[in-house]
């Protein structure tokens, strides 16, 4: 294949247009090369760093967070501990929910009980 232009890569990673030129004005996503005409065109890694974003962004990573994958990711290559690093932070964030909803839980039950009493 001689490269995806822009819109053939956003339709097969299954995003925007606007999303892959906000990747590529971010600098996670790059060309391989330009036409005569300037365009851009991408090859099968940049559709597998989009298809990873996009599962990423699907389970909550925001784009803060995806810029530090793509920017770890380039610098070491080593997606698996880029990955296990990401989990480790996730696992993190989830204890911290965890404990905000029983905070949250304790005070409806405070309100509840307050109510009642009327």
């Amino acid at each position: 294949m001689d490269g995806y232009t822009i819109s053939r890569l956003a339709d097969a990673a299954g995003v925007s247009v606007h999303v892959v030129r906000e990747y590529v004005l971010r600098g996670l996503v790059h060309p391989v090369r330009r036409t005569p005409s300037g365009y851009g065109l991408y090859d099968e890694q940049a559709l597998e760093r989009l298809g990873l974003m996009r599962s990423l962004f699907e389970a909550g990573i925001g784009l803060d967070e995806l810029v530090r994958v793509c920017r770890t990711l380039d610098a070491d290559g080593d997606a698996a501990t880029c990955l296990t690093r990401l989990r480790t932070r996730l696992t993190a964030q989830r204890k911290q929910l965890a404990a905000l909803d029983r905070r949250l839980a304790g005070m409806v039950t405070a309100v509840q009980s307050e109510h009642a009493r009327g």
